[in-house]
């Protein structure tokens, strides 16, 4: 059975990737750029822009406009024209093969881009309000197809959110007075959030009581502990905390405690007053001043000194620090998110933290069990990973494992946790020849044929840099293509990938080819 079918997934179609992109941020040129990043090829668009109607001024405003190799440029806002009326959009998306057949589109693309031919269009919608569209387009005629549409069209939820948090940002310069649907609209994207993580975890019971963990902690301001080993994921649910928190619009400041020597704990936590010694050439804020009305996550908590422990619990509980070389007392407040892959409890035993400090922490610990413990979790988890490689490297086909590679998967003990099973995966697509049967390439096989057990070995192996080896790969692929990059026998199809996306991609490593137009 292949890999796909046994996790019953359908995996050929983009949505969970494009949703993804579109709530990585509230941010309507950030998500659209990311999202066309992940769809440009499947829709084979030469860029995209949203635009929201602004009753209150009477124009029609481009809040983000992309085009292909990661180029944008703002369009502006143009006054609609008076004497034309737009299509009907039936459906939620329209697709228009030729643009003469619109003219009030035309009309209003005239002057920022005066080359669309054809296009898909999301009227977006909230509440029987029209919040303005995106638009997918291309400089050639009938570009679009049916499927194309549909996928468009079952992304219409998340980029209507996307599109009303543009309109409400652009009211809210306009008129204060609409400040509370600015908080609605967080709620919104709070919920949006969290609708997607509990689609994902509902596939495991280990991640669902996650979830549901972090769902009745974020919203409440009590200092939250994290557990588990290196690489579990815990960064990635502090992370998660922090979007769907209150103080998500506020900073979010993040101190490695382990990395940090013991003389200068004082100056991160407290900062100085320029002057204060030798070196002190300006002022500097500590991690309690900068993340007062937002979120201070102190990873590696565990690793603290007695001394620093009293000093983190002072600022705790008293919510005041003092700079170095200050007199003045300056009040903050913070949520306090911390992890660590210690046993605290064994720590207090043992006199190496502080108890009253546990009593703060521990008030509602998250526990991430290791990888080898759930292994309900692989497979989901696996495809999650592909799906994200595929769209990170832009391959145009679905990443497929062999039948071996995932029977090595799940026999393997993942002494490094999520993160070593996302590096193998990553290490594995940019070592294979063929993305219908990859190979698993564990950490110290070169990938190619021969050792098929994982290293597991006591002595650090040393390898290269993702980046170094991505290079290698795009530099083996153009001697075998002979520098060509497009056609049958280029790079880009022996790569999976498209030719200007190929480009982009040699560029920002390094790897030299020869500069040949871009196709259309």
């Amino acid at each position: 059975m292949k890999y796909r079918e046994s996790l019953n997934i359908v995996n050929k179609d983009l949505q969970l990737p494009a949703i993804l992109a579109i709530n990585s941020s509230i941010n309507a040129e950030e998500s659209l750029s990311r999202v066309f990043e992940v769809l440009q090829d499947f829709l084979d668009a030469d860029g995209a822009f949203v635009n929201i109607f602004d009753a209150q001024k009477h124009l029609i405003v481009f809040v983000a406009h992309c085009r292909r190799g990661g180029v944008s440029s703002p369009l502006g806002s143009v006054e609609p024209p008076k004497s034309l009326r737009p299509l009907k959009i039936t459906d939620k998306v329209l697709n228009c093969s030729d643009i003469a057949e619109d003219r009030f589109t035309e009309k209003v693309l005239s002057e920022c881009l005066p080359d669309v031919k054809s296009y898909l269009m999301l009227s977006m919608d909230k509440e029987n309000r029209h919040l303005g569209v995106v638009c997918f387009y291309s400089r050639r005629y009938d570009q679009f197809n049916e499927e194309q549409r549909a996928l468009l069209k079952s992304l219409h939820d998340s980029f209507s959110l996307m599109t009303s948090n543009a309109l409400n940002s652009i009211l809210l310069a306009n008129n204060e007075d609409l400040m509370h649907e600015n908080d609605g609209l967080k709620d919104s994207v709070r919920e949006s959030r969290m609708s997607l993580v509990k689609r994902f975890s509902a596939r495991t019971p280990s991640l669902k009581e996650i979830t549901e963990k972090v769902e009745k902690v974020s919203l409440t301001e009590v200092p939250i502990l994290v557990l588990g080993e290196t690489g579990c994921g815990k960064e990635v649910v502090v992370n998660l905390i922090q979007q769907l928190s209150k103080r998500e619009s506020g900073p979010f400041v993040k101190l490695n405690c382990g990395a940090i020597p013991e003389t200068l704990i004082d100056d991160e936590f407290f900062g100085h007053e320029k002057g204060a010694f030798t070196d002190a050439k300006v002022q500097k804020k500590g991690v309690f001043e900068r993340a007062s009305g937002g979120t201070l996550f102190l990873d590696e908590i565990g690793e603290l000194s007695l001394a620093a422990q009293v000093r983190l619990l002072r600022a705790l509980q008293q919510k005041i620090v003092t700079r170095i070389g200050g007199m003045h007392s300056i009040p903050v407040d913070f949520r306090l998110v911390a992890a660590t892959h210690r046993d605290l409890k064994q720590m207090t035993k043992e006199g190496r933290f502080r108890n009253d400090l546990l009593y703060r922490l521990n008030l509602f610990p998250i526990h991430i069990p290791p990888l080898r413990e759930r292994p309900e979790d692989l497979l989901p988890l696996t495809d999650f990973f592909l799906n994200r490689l595929r769209s990170k490297y832009g391959i145009s086909q679905p990443l497929v494992l062999s039948q071996k590679s995932i029977d090595q998967i799940q026999r393997y003990k993942w002494p490094g946790n999520v993160r070593e099973l996302e590096n193998t995966l990553e290490r594995s697509v940019l070592t294979s020849s063929d993305y219908q049967n990859i190979r698993v390439v564990f950490e110290g096989e070169s990938g190619a044929a021969g050792q098929t057990k994982p290293v597991v070995s006591a002595d650090p192996v040393k390898l290269e840099t993702f980046e170094l080896m991505q290079k290698h790969y795009f530099e083996a692929v153009l001697k075998v293509a002979k520098g060509k990059i497009s056609g049958r026998d280029g790079a880009a199809t022996l790569t999976g990938m498209h030719p200007n996306t190929l480009r982009s991609k040699l560029e920002k490593l390094g790897v030299a080819f020869k500069a040949v137009k871009p196709e259309l």
